[in-house]
């Protein structure tokens, strides 16, 4: 009977591998087969010329400036709800792809406000989101800016990673990040003396003291990894006249050009 049972579970997983490969191969050169796929097809170049924010929970944002943002396309992620009393305003898009994160919040995760939420196929188990995403679907492209985001999104360190890619796929010609300060201990730097935050004091990740709870597993950090992220994908947006400026109010990050926040609101 044992013997049987295995035989059934190999059988199972071929065929789950080949209807696997079947509709990525498909997703590949953009063609949906499933309903999930079909979502992602329909936000390709949805929001073209249009400019967004990617928000990240450095101790630079404030609610007042999220305030500003209510009529902006948002994007927000991980335990962004923890300033959620503080604002009216909701992201138009949310994502979580850290596994401890998700694990460790996973109820108020799924009670988070936003037009749109996503993560990974790996956690549809875990948090009901709209659209789910294969990750590193060929592990030597692990870095790779992805254009296609319907066949994989990459890693490089840092959920922004993967929404600049989602912002790309949709069409954003204008990303601009707030709340990236980039402050925290090991964070590095082509041009700013960091050294500073060697003293965990001067080394901050978040919002709110309150982000992590006492008894909470803390996510690990790789700085190297986020920054040739950011690298890279400032250089696909270069190279697709398109552009990510960083707004953020207090900002250690090097990666992109500065923009002042405050002046956004009057130009557009």
């Amino acid at each position: 009977m044992r013997e049987v049972k295995k035989s059934l579970i190999k059988v199972y997983n071929s065929f789950y591998l080949i209807i696997f490969n079947f509709v990525n191969y498909f997703s590949k050169i953009n063609i949906p087969l499933t309903k999930n796929n079909y979502k992602i097809l329909r936000l390709k170049n949805k929001y073209l010329g249009e400019r967004c924010f990617i928000i990240g929970n450095g101790p630079s944002l404030k609610p007042e400036d999220l305030e500003k943002l209510k009529a902006e396309y948002t994007f927000a992620s991980n335990k962004i709800y923890k300033i959620f009393n503080k604002t009216n305003w909701r992201p138009t898009f949310y994502m979580v792809v850290d596994p401890i994160v998700l694990e460790e919040n996973v109820h108020d995760i799924n009670l988070v406000e936003a037009k749109t939420k996503f993560t990974l196929k790996c956690y549809k188990h875990l948090f009901k989101a709209d659209i789910y995403f294969n990750n590193n679907l060929y592990k030597k492209k692990r870095g790779t800016f992805s254009i296609n985001i319907m066949e994989s999104l990459y890693s490089s360190g840092s959920v922004s990673y993967h929404l600049l890619q989602i912002a790309h796929y949709l069409g954003f010609s204008e990303v601009y990040l707030l709340g990236h300060d980039y402050n925290f201990k090991g964070a590095i730097s082509k041009t700013k003396d960091l050294s500073f935050l060697k003293k965990e004091d001067n080394s901050q990740h978040y919002f709110s003291k309150e982000y992590i709870r006492a008894d909470e597993k803390k996510p690990g950090q790789a700085p190297e990894e986020i920054y040739h992220g950011m690298e890279k994908a400032k250089l696909v947006y270069e190279n697709s006249g398109r552009k990510i400026l960083n707004a953020t109010r207090v900002s250690y990050l090097d990666v992109f050009d500065l923009k002042n926040f405050d002046g956004l609101f009057g130009e557009k």
